[in-house]
């Protein structure tokens, strides 16, 4: 029986060569779509479950809530929580600290130093985690203070060789280069892993980072605490004792005035939760996954409506073949099992196909999504594959099937079928859905283009073009701070402007702790006479800062090197600083505290975008001695990094400006490696996940108007043989060619004009949801919904008229005769 159904798929099949062609790859390029996503999805919801006790692993987090609005919520928490589980969470198994910071490594006895994220790691680091220790032994890896571990490709880099154990390697911690043994090499850490590294050394090197103060600090926040408890532990049953240990260890009175909170989030809920604050481990938006997988299942719909709408278009002629076969005693189950069969056949011939594409496709959409995916071969896929096909075939063929085997053999032997309004009016209900979802993917691509495009093209407030950032390799030291940072980053930024004066593309030489491309700048606070509390953002810069930027200045002046107390206490503000602190003559206010030292606000500059166009401007202080903030504040949230130096530069010979400055560089700094990066195309990198947003639903919406025309392509090959005749008759008759071409158009454009009507609100409604995120952005117009279906009307046409043009070129005696 089996072996007659496949015999009967195959010789429909190749009796039906443009139907298979259509049928055949359409389901490919739609299985392609999804299998490509999918791959993408699996990677994204597979964050961190690799590990054999990922359900037991938790990562620490705190909140300060001091009302009015003052909230401070890190990730990252105070170098004490290690102590505090160990000691007061009888649940507690394992306790690791995480903390990154970049500085200079160099291999013993070479000159060249690299730059690095180096990693402070507990040893219960490698019990609680499943990297593989490819040499070295976990329990003794981390016995002394001055030993570190490396992946294979960092050892190569540093020795040229993983044969490094025992070797030595030269970090700088604090001020100095230090030695450290290589005790041990990890693994690389998987893709779909939050936790990355390079380069790790014991967290007991923390004592040179930071100060004593810190190590028994409630409120400053420097590594992620991950937290494993022991097995059979209930996960919310701890985290309600947190808390409450919280007001005990603080006391009341000053829990009550930081209402101080702390809790766990699970590990495998890290990757895609961005509704706790991103620390070390990197964040997504599972609101894309999630328009993705729409888009993935839309494509699949439209790839099976194509089979589908095909098959009840070839009904006709297929309904002799039922009424014979259900004469001579086929029961109508065995005519849905043909049809299924064929469904089958069919999509195991795509399935094919789309392994192919999707191995053909991957490296140019690993591209698109920014990772590293591979179609490998094993029970997993094996199992996503199989899947597919049963699912593809149960779709595509379940309405044949039902459709085409409940035809009465009596009436259609004798011609008089009546199914012609239902199958019409079924095919047009599947041909609108599949343009009302091409035509929402087209108009999602352009309207996420134009909000890119706004925000490339709207003004900042500053002057991103021609600067080029050096990174500078240091970080405070628990002596000097932020205040010795900055005076050894002003020093090197003299010593190279004056080598860089003898360069006339060269224009300014400033400094900075951060530059409008880092995303998140110090965070700080105060509470004034009255208890009311002020938050803003701080960056600590040279005084040319202002200049190379060209902020606008609203009232007062810019930083001078002629007035000798700009060092030591000018502040510059922005207008939301104002604002917050409600001054109407800024320039002879201070600062509601009295514990700030002796401080003047020489200026007020325009509100600035110094942070993503996903944000309002908040308000912003700009110092050039850190202590004119420090003296005064309460709180403070640092976003670690290395100051920068910024060069601005002419738009001529820009190769030839950065080699000289290369120069300049390894003559000032030698040793230092020089890493720059340009400055607009920092900012630009902001927003990186909408332009692969962008790029992955304009491959989607491609997909879907290939399949959906090659759909509109077999429809019109079937009513084309279908109206032969009327076509010979109309010509006869006098009737143009063109005149022909617009009547048969005319039923398919009104058909893609309901699907604009019905794709407009899904697109003014899911756009508007997506565009809310912005607190910049550009407003959905009428024209752009238009444009998208004027786009999918003229794809529908040149469909059709490709294949019609032929049928009303030929001469009408033989269109008569075919009947």
């Amino acid at each position: 029986m089996l072996k007659n159904y496949l015999k009967i798929a195959f010789r429909s099949l190749l009796k039906n060569k443009t139907y298979s062609f259509v049928n055949i790859f359409g389901l490919s390029i739609g299985v392609t779509c999804c299998l490509l996503i999918l791959l993408y999805l699996n990677n994204e919801f597979s964050y961190d479950r690799f590990h054999e006790n990922s359900d037991r692993i938790y990562r620490a987090w705190v909140l300060e809530d001091y009302g009015d609005g003052d909230i401070y919520w890190n990730s990252t928490t105070p170098i004490r929580f290690k102590n505090l589980f160990e000691e007061h969470i009888p649940e507690t198994e394992l306790v690791a600290r995480r903390y990154i910071y970049t500085d200079l490594v160099r291999g013993d006895n070479q000159p060249e130093s690299f730059s690095e994220p180096i990693q402070l790691v507990d040893p219960e680091f490698f019990e609680m985690f499943d990297f593989e220790l490819l040499k070295g032994d976990p329990s003794s890896v981390f016995a002394q203070p001055s030993t570190v571990v490396l992946t294979p490709e960092s050892a190569k880099r540093f020795f040229g060789t993983e044969d490094v154990l025992q070797k030595t390697l030269w970090i700088k911690v604090g001020s100095d280069f230090q030695p450290f043994t290589v005790t041990g090499i990890i693994e690389e850490a998987p893709g779909n892993s939050s936790i990355q590294y390079q380069l790790l050394i014991p967290f007991q090197n923390a004592t040179h980072l930071f100060s004593p103060q810190a190590f028994n600090g409630w409120y400053s926040v420097a590594p992620e605490t991950y937290v494993q408890l022991v097995e059979g532990a209930n996960g919310n049953e701890t985290r309600a004792k947190l808390t409450p240990l919280a007001k005990q260890l603080l006391g009341e009175e000053e829990w009550n005035q930081s209402q101080y909170t702390i809790d766990l989030q699970p590990l495998t809920n890290i990757h895609l939760n961005p509704d706790i604050p991103v620390g070390i481990a990197s964040v997504s938006d599972p609101t894309y996954l999630y328009i993705l997988s729409g888009i993935a299942l839309l494509v699949l719909l439209i790839a099976c409506i194509n089979f589908i709408t095909l098959s009840i278009s070839r009904s006709g002629s297929r309904a002799k073949e039922i009424g014979v076969r259900k004469t001579i005693g086929a029961e109508r189950k065995h005519v849905m099992y043909q049809f299924w069969g064929e469904a089958l056949l069919m999509t195991i011939l795509a399935l094919g196909i789309a392994l192919l594409l999707t191995e053909t496709l991957l490296p140019y959409f690993n591209q698109l999504s920014g990772t590293s995916l591979v179609l490998g071969v094993n029970i997993q896929s094996i199992t996503m594959v199989a899947f597919f096909g049963i699912i593809v075939s149960i779709l595509a063929g379940i309405y044949p099937a039902l459709f085409l085997s409940r035809f009465r053999p009596i009436e259609v032997l004798k011609g008089r079928m009546n199914t012609k309004k239902d199958a019409s009016l079924f095919r047009t209900g599947m041909v609108v859905f599949q343009f009302t979802m091409s035509i929402f993917l087209i108009a999602s691509t352009m309207i996420i283009g134009n909000q890119l495009d706004f925000m490339r093209s709207k003004s900042l407030g500053y002057q991103p073009e021609n600067v080029i950032v050096l990174q500078v390799d240091d970080n405070p030291d628990r002596e000097t701070g932020f205040t010795g940072l900055m005076e050894r980053t002003h020093s090197k930024a003299d010593l190279l402007r004056s080598e860089l004066n003898s360069i006339p593309e060269v224009n300014r030489v400033a400094t900075s702790m951060y530059t409008p491309a880092d995303n998140g700048w110090i965070s700080v606070d105060y509470r004034d006479e009255q208890g009311k509390i002020f938050a803003f953002n701080v960056n600590f810069v040279g005084m040319l800062f202002p200049k190379l930027l060209d902020l606008a200045f609203v009232e007062g002046r810019d930083f001078s090197t002629g007035i000798t107390s700009d060092a030591q206490k000018a502040l510059i503000v922005n207008e939301a600083f104002v604002t917050l602190h409600g001054w109407e003559d800024p320039l002879n206010a201070q600062l509601h505290s009295p514990q700030f030292i002796d401080h003047e606000i020489i200026g007020v500059v325009e509100n600035f975008n110094y942070s993503s166009l996903r944000n309002d401007v908040e308000p912003l202080a700009i110092a050039i001695n850190p202590m004119v903030i420090f003296s005064g504040i309460d709180n403070v949230g640092i976003n670690s990094t290395s100051p920068r130096i910024s060069v601005s530069i002419e738009s001529t010979n820009i190769p030839a400006t950065i080699s000289s400055i290369e120069s300049a560089w390894e003559k000032i700094l030698p040793g230092e490696p020089f890493n720059f990066s340009f400055l607009d195309e920092a900012v630009d990198a902001q927003y990186r996940q909408e332009e692969r947003l962008a790029r992955i639903i304009s491959f989607g919406a491609t997909f879907a108007i290939i399949i959906a025309c090659m759909g509109l392509f077999g429809l019109a090959s079937l009513m084309i043989v279908r109206r032969t005749k009327e076509i010979g008759i109309r010509k006869v008759l006098g009737a143009s060619s063109s005149r022909i071409l617009i009547l048969v158009n005319k039923e398919f454009s009104f058909l893609v004009l309901y699907a604009l009507l019905l794709a407009a609100p899904l697109i003014w409604f899911g756009m508007n949801f997506w565009l809310n995120d912005f607190a910049y952005r550009i407003e959905i117009n009428v024209w752009t919904i238009g444009l998208s279906g004027v786009i999918a009307l003229g794809i529908a046409w040149l469909t059709i008229g490709i294949h019609l043009y032929r049928a009303v070129t030929v001469n009408p005696v033989n269109s008569l005769k075919t009947e």
